[in-house]
């Protein structure tokens, strides 16, 4: 009892502590809102409210004051105001004038207004009281304003007094007196029990719990002992015994036998558990690093040398030994300073040393360099350089980069032209090397040659063939290509599509101007010794010099063509020259297997044949056959085709066709050695379109469809000369009926085109010509009649059957198909739960996975082959295993649907509901009615006995029993009804009520429909006082082993949820932060314990729900998942939680502060939200008067946002977090981020950006992180057929083996000019690296000058003038109103006024008028001058009129004439 007594005593201090603690400042807490202020009072406070600009009102001024509430109006007047105002207004009431109330007179006369500083104002019926002075006026204060009632007791105004309505667990007048939970001593085993609010709390002593301390606990079953130690369970606690290496109360720690660091100099103390080892540091050793090592125990000086130990290391000293380095190991050398010059070898002696020079030097040292030019030893002039010379190397072409003394002995002289030998002395022969191309004779000179050329060549190497073209022989834009002394002209057509021809081009062809090609044929013009022609290239289909014979024709019926060959005129030794055998075709058909042609016999032969759309060859002589396919593509499109077969040293298929690669495909087999096949008899036997049965070793089909343009080796076949033609099965010409094209196979079917007619491949249960007959459907089981089909098999079926049938069911279980006899069952399927089942005797039942029963129609495929069973349903297929049938016999019988015999169909689920239809056996119909006639095309039906049976797939009435109940309306579906409720009741049959259709929940919470029921749920906010309490209304049946809880808070220790029932407890809280789960009950002993690692405490919504693993056991483990990202299983076991139903009182939000959400135990709801009365028999009822406070709601965090630069901020409950704006980081959104720290462009350089970064890519390079190589290859101008390499910035081109080039745009091995390669249009040859090239003339273009440059496009002539091309130049011929090299000069239009050219006239008039006159004045003049001189007149001069000194500039010159007068 002393031990107990010493633990309580701290406790019990801590209670006086904390009831000491409330006695702080209420105030503190700032309960006054809207800017009220708070006065302490001796037990509470009180809040004076603000006046203005709003008036506020109410214990904590949470509302506008409302002057009406104290009856300022006399009676029967009804008062008139504005929430928040002190101003008010009365009026009469419409029903009281003149009975208690009357609006006659001044009703302000009796000064109504009582309160100070309110003006009376009169108004229509009534009056006013207004307020004049400001801000002096107050509103009138209530009798509750002093907050009388003590201990949050509620004041109730009544008569001029009040009440106090006092909170649970208080009385008296004011609730001044608290009531004493703990009178009653409920704490058990020496606890305390603390008296607080309307309940207590008991605080155990060690050893014990439970809401009164009665569960005595075993403190060693939480399995506190840790690392395999043993746990004592003692008295109020327990004891670990630890294992070696292990201390500590729960032996938790582990002994750190480092601690003590027991290793020497600098080691490494490595713990294990229960003892240690050390790492030692460099030059160390010894369990604990003691000892150090001595590293001059090997002796590792040499020649004599002394060994110094050090730490990890030693040193050597070499004095007076004659030796140096590390082990004193080398030799002291007096060559070490080098003495010896010019690379030359310094020999070691004693004490000494001996040079050994390099050829060309001499001296003690060889410091002395011979000289070798002394001499002047070249000859014819050479010049002469030293080896020796360091200065010659690198820079003279006959010296290598580096200098080497090994080399620099003697001379090098350097020869003259046409000299050459070591010292100059040979004379070089020039002609050596065949300077002199194509044929010339070369005569050697000193330095130089000289070549004869041939005719027709020139140029110091006959290289220059002398080119014809030089003189643009070529007329109307012919290329010239040269000749050796000649040319060609090659031709083209002109830009008016003029033909050009003759030797200069010169010669406008004519021959095709009337020609008489037919049919569309080609017409080619020639020019030969001066005469002009013409010839017809045909278009296929056609032949004859003027295309004027058709060649094609068709076959319409399975017959074939046979041409005999023998009757042909050319020898053997004719066709020999040629291709030893050859067949061409245009072909056309639909038809995927055809022959086109056979060649030769049974044991020789060649032919070509269609194998499934595909070309096939085949070739056989002397047993060895060669055959091949040609993989694509398709010829049985209906197109015209056109293929060859030839042979010869190699069997070749060619195929034109689009899709190949240059338009044509080829496949080549090489042949071995063997007798010519054109001197076989055999071969002139040829087959179109088919071939006898008996010349083929399997079936063919013979050919139908078009052919034309038949050659045979090489020789045309014109289908009027071939024998046969006209009989039946061939015509000529092509006539088409494309069959497919109007769709004419309905419901899905698949037209297949067979030429002559067409086919359709119906989808079942279609059938027919053209798919448009339904195989009939049969009922089964229509209203629960016991109905079934009989049918007997009339041939051996054998063990392999295919089994196929389209079903649809409601019903889950029986009897679809059985094969059986008197004595023996053969196959029997059947469905059981909705699934299909294969029975057969002496085996286990097997089936397709697959859920037939829901109404819908499935098609089913079984197949039994070789003992193994497989299934198409559901459009899988599904191999079933191993399933042996016996037998199946003529006279067996067939059973669909059910059995003739009622008592044996129990084995297989009862007779079968439901539809069949198209049921195939063996591809045989298995027929429940007759059908029509010609709407079948199966080979074989059985004709079945059907009872009870009805035509087509029928549904029961369903709706016949009126199964909607509450007024819903019945809609018969396929064997089921379909129920349309009223909108307040739903159900299969309408039974149960939609109760949230009626909105029966208040404002603020949601309805929730349950079973029988609804709940309104809401969230709720709790203040740490406000606990909720429930209890079971007795009558919840279900078993309860689950619970949901939806929490948020920043407590960091509470109690979510609590419940205790003698030894069986519920236990949901946060403990440091982290959430706590305790369940026992059941037969559990140790009960289930969590204890989360993550905070729950972080304002966030936290959702857990916990469930058993096994809910029927009496205790198993349980399953917790919290917010959906963890889930574990608990350790421990316990039961289910059913103890809640006997009136256990379940505890919400104690000492909780923060928020709760959804709540159910079992899926039964714990309602927050205020109590109602539900109808659902199973509820959980709240029993105490508290109310939470609904919604969620913290402080306002969010108001005004603290995130910068535009962050959400978001409300954690009492704390906030921000969701920054791409860019910033931060608490508060305030750091801009660099985008570029990461280093994102990986081929460029970044620049920083808001939110984002730019790169600057390198080149080469694009995309947002500079991440793309750009693709050179996409406007590559590799040329031949060369691939494109792609690189960074650039391509390379990889060239084909003939070509070469930075662009493959030169043919390898290079060209030479004037060997294989010649320059047109006078062009320029050039030999470069590449080989030959040409520089062309002006107007020419091309790699050989080929090309005529159109200098007329584009089109540079203007206002509609037209180009003529010619070479390097164009000419503009314009219309009459523009003129100029380009036709942009306008010649001016002409107006109304003057219809000729008036400026064109007119200038060229006046000019001359003008002249004309200026001719007449000089005229004048000198007539006038004459007649003075012949009459003698004078006239004075102005000088002497006015008989003064005039300045002659300022007057008239007087002519010489009549000064002399």
């Amino acid at each position: 009892m002393d031990f107990r007594v010493s633990l309580l005593l701290p406790l019990s201090l801590w209670l006086w502590g904390f009831v000491s603690s409330e006695q702080v400042s209420v105030c503190s807490s700032s309960p006054c809102k809207n800017g009220g202020t708070c006065m302490d009072l001796e037990d509470g406070y009180r809040c004076l409210c603000p006046q203005s600009p709003l008036a506020y009102a109410g214990e904590d001024c949470d509302s506008l004051y409302d002057v009406c509430t104290g009856h300022p109006c006399p009676s029967g007047w009804v008062c008139s105001r504005t929430p928040g105002y002190l101003n008010y207004t009365c009026h009469c009431e419409p029903g009281l004038k003149g009975l208690s109330c009357s609006v006659e007179g001044d009703e302000c006369k009796s000064s109504p207004c009582l309160q100070p500083d309110f003006e009376c104002i009169r108004i229509s019926s009534g009056f006013g009281c207004q307020c004049q002075s400001g801000d002096g006026c107050e509103a009138e204060l209530s009798v509750c304003s002093s907050r009388p009632c003590h201990n949050n007791g509620t004041c109730i105004e009544n008569n001029g007094g009040y009440t106090c309505e006092c909170q649970p667990g208080h009385l008296g007048l004011h609730c001044e007196e608290d009531v004493d939970e703990c009178a009653s001593s409920p704490c058990q085993n020496g606890a305390i029990c603390l008296d607080r609010v309307n309940e207590y709390n008991c605080f155990c002593v060690p050893g014990f719990q439970g809401h009164h301390c009665e569960i005595d606990i075993n403190e060693c079953a939480s399995r506190p002992c840790r690392h395999n130690s043993t746990c004592l369970n003692l008295m109020d606690h327990y004891a670990c015994e630890c294992l070696a290496g292990y201390t500590g109360v729960n032996c938790e720690v582990e002994i750190d036998e480092c601690e003590s660091d027991p290793c020497w100099h600098g080691g490494t103390c490595n713990d294990y558990i229960g003892f240690f080892t050390c790492s030692c540091m460099p030059g160390y050793e010894g369990p604990e690093c003691e000892v150090d090592v001595d590293e001059c125990q090997s002796q590792p000086c040499l020649n004599g040398g002394t060994c110094h130990d050090f730490v990890n290391s030693y040193q050597c000293d070499c004095i007076n030994t004659g030796f140096e380095g590390s082990y004193c190991e080398l030799d002291i050398l007096e060559c070490a300073s080098q003495p010896c010059q010019n690379g030359a070898t310094c020999l070691e002696g004693v004490g000494l040393y001996h040079c050994v020079c390099w050829p060309g030097y001499m001296g003690e040292h060889c410091e002395e360099d011979v000289d070798e030019c002394a001499t002047d030893p070249c000859l014819n002039g050479g010049e002469c350089f030293e080896r020796s010379n360091q200065s010659y190397y690198g820079k003279h072409k006959d010296f290598p980069e580096q200098f080497s003394y090994e080399e620099a002995a003697g001379f090098i002289c350097r020869c003259p032209p046409g000299f050459e030998g070591e010292v100059c002395s040979i004379n070089i022969n020039e002609c050596m090397s065949q300077p002199c191309q194509n044929g010339g004779s070369c005569i050697d000179l000193v330095n130089s040659y000289l070549c004869h050329c041939l005719p027709g060549y020139s140029g110091i190497e006959c290289a220059t063939d002398i080119d014809e073209c030089e003189d643009n022989p070529c007329e109307n834009g012919g290329a010239c290509e040269d000749g050796i002394a000649d040319y060609i002209c090659h031709c083209i057509l002109g830009p008016d599509g003029t033909a050009w021809g003759g030797k200069n081009c010169s010669v406008e062809l004519t021959g095709c101007q009337s020609h008489s090609c037919q049919n569309e044929a080609f017409c080619i013009p020639t020019y030969k010794s001066e005469v002009h022609g013409y010839l017809c290239r045909c278009r296929p289909g056609y032949f004859g010099p003027l295309c004027s014979t058709p060649t094609t024709f068709s076959f319409t019926s399975s017959i074939y063509l046979f041409i005999n060959m023998s009757a042909n005129s050319e020898s053997p030794s004719d066709i020999a020259r040629g291709p030893l055998t050859s067949v061409s075709l245009w072909f056309r058909t639909t038809l995927p297997d055809a022959i086109l042609f056979y060649r030769g016999h049974q044991m020789e032969h060649l032919y070509l044949e269609l194998s499934g759309g595909l070309l096939r060859v085949t070739f056989l002589i002397h047993e060895a056959t060669s055959s091949f396919t040609m993989d694509a593509p398709q010829v049985d499109d209906g197109q015209w085709h056109k293929a060859e077969v030839l042979l010869q040293d190699s069997l070749e298929l060619r195929l034109w066709h689009e899709s190949c690669e240059a338009g044509v495909c080829l496949f080549r087999h090489p042949l071995r050695e063997t007798v010519p096949v054109s001197l076989l008899p055999s071969f002139l036997q040829i087959y179109i379109g088919g071939v006898d049965e008996e010349l083929v070793a399997r079936p063919t089909k013979s050919f139908i469809g078009c052919l034309e343009d038949l050659q045979i080796d090489t020789k045309i076949v014109l289908p009027q000369d071939v024998a046969g033609l006209q009989s039946s099965g061939f015509q000529l010409g092509c006539e088409r009926t494309e069959w497919c094209l109007s769709e004419p196979c309905s419901h899905g079917g698949q037209c297949i085109d067979l030429w002559a007619d067409f086919r359709c491949h119906c989808s079942r249960p279609y059938e027919g010509r053209m798919c448009s007959y339904e195989s009939p459907a049969a009922t089964f089981g229509q209203d629960n009649s016991l109905s079934f089909a009989t049918f007997t098999i009339s041939n051996n079926l054998g063990v392999n059957l295919n089994l196929s049938f389209f079903i649809r069911t409601l019903k889950p279980s029986g009897l679809v198909f059985q094969i059986s006899s008197p004595s023996d069952m053969f196959l029997t399927v059947y469905l059981k739960d909705g699934q299909l089942l294969v029975e057969a005797p002496s085996a286990a039942p097997v089936g397709p996975s697959g859920y037939l029963a829901d109404g819908t129609k499935h098609f089913v495929m079984l197949s039994f082959q070789d003992g193994l069973a497989h299934a198409i349903l559901l459009d899988r297929e599904e191999a079933l295993g191993p399933l042996v049938v016996t037998p199946v016999l003529a006279g067996s019988k067939i059973n669909i649907g059910g059995l003739p015999d009622q008592e044996s169909i129990s084995n297989w689920g009862g007779h079968f509901k439901g539809c069949l239809q198209d049921v195939q056996l063996n591809h045989h119909q298995l027929q429940f009615f007759a059908h029509p006639a010609n709407n079948s095309f199966l080979q074989e039906v059985y004709v079945g006995q059907p009872t009870n049976v009805v035509s087509g797939c029928v549904s029961d009435d369903t709706c016949k029993s009126e199964p909607c109940l509450n007024g819903g309306h019945c809609t018969v579906t396929w064997n089921d009804f379909n129920c349309s409720c009223p909108s307040d009741f739903t159900g299969k049959h309408c039974e149960e009520k939609v109760w949230c259709k009626s909105e029966p929940c208040p404002q603020g919470t949601t309805c929730v429909d349950v079973l029988s029921g609804y709940v309104c749920l809401a969230n709720a906010t709790f203040y740490e006082h406000n606990a909720v309490e429930f209890s079971t209304n007795a009558t919840i049946t279900r078993a309860l082993h689950s619970l949901r809880l939806d929490f948020r808070t920043r407590d960091e220790d509470a109690v979510l949820l609590q419940a205790v029932e003698e030894i069986d407890s519920l236990l949901v809280a946060i403990h440091n932060s982290s959430l706590l789960v305790e369940i026992r009950s059941g037969n559990g002993v140790e009960g289930v314990n969590f204890l989360s690692e993550v905070s729950v405490s972080d304002g966030s919504w936290h959702e857990l729900v916990l469930s058993m693993e096994e809910p029927s056991a009496l205790s198993s483990r349980w399953h917790l998942c919290l917010d959906s990202s963890m889930n574990t299983t608990l350790d421990g076991n316990a039961g289910n939680l059913d103890f809640l139903k006997s009136k256990t009182i379940i505890i919400l939000g104690e000492n909780f502060t923060g928020c709760l959400g959804h709540a159910d135990i079992g899926g039964v709801f714990l309602p927050l939200a205020m109590p109602n009365t539900y109808p659902q028999p199973e509820q959980f009822l709240q029993i105490n008067s508290a109310e939470a406070l609904l919604g969620c709601h913290g402080a306002e965090v969010c108001s005004p946002s603290p995130c910068q630069h535009g962050g959400s901020c978001q409300d954690l409950f009492n704390a906030f977090s921000c969701a920054c704006s791409p860019g910033w980081e931060g608490l508060l959104c305030q750091n801009n981020i660099d985008d570029c720290k990461s280093g994102p462009c990986l081929h460029g350089e970044c620049r920083d950006e808001v939110g984002d970064f730019q790169c600057e890519c390198h080149k080469g390079y694009i995309g947002k992180r500079c991440q793309i190589n750009v693709d050179d290859c996409i406007r590559h101008q590799c040329q031949n057929g060369g691939t494109c390499v792609d690189g960074v910035y650039s391509y390379s081109c990889k060239c084909p083996p003939q070509f070469t080039g930075p662009l493959c745009e030169w043919p390898f091995p290079p060209e030479q000019c004037g060997k294989n390669f010649t320059c047109l249009n006078g062009g320029k040859c050039i030999s470069g690296p590449w080989g030959a090239n040409c520089t062309c003339k002006p107007g020419y273009t091309g790699r050989k000058c080929q090309i005529n440059i159109n200098e007329c496009d584009p089109n540079p002539c203007q206002n509609g003038g037209t180009c003529q091309d010619s070479v390097n130049r164009y000419r503009c011929v314009c219309s009459a109103s523009y003129t100029g090299e380009r036709c942009d000069v306008d010649r001016g239009t002409p107006s109304a006024f003057f219809p000729f050219p008036f400026i064109e006239v007119v200038v060229p008039v006046a000019c001359g008028c003008l002249l004309l006159l200026i001719i007449i004045l000089v005229l004048m003049i000198l007539t006038a001058r004459k007649r003075r001189q012949s009459e003698g007149t004078y006239s004075p001069s102005q000088q002497e009129v006015a008989g003064a000194r005039l300045e002659m500039d300022s007057v008239l010159k007087v002519p010489p004439e009549e000064r002399l007068i």
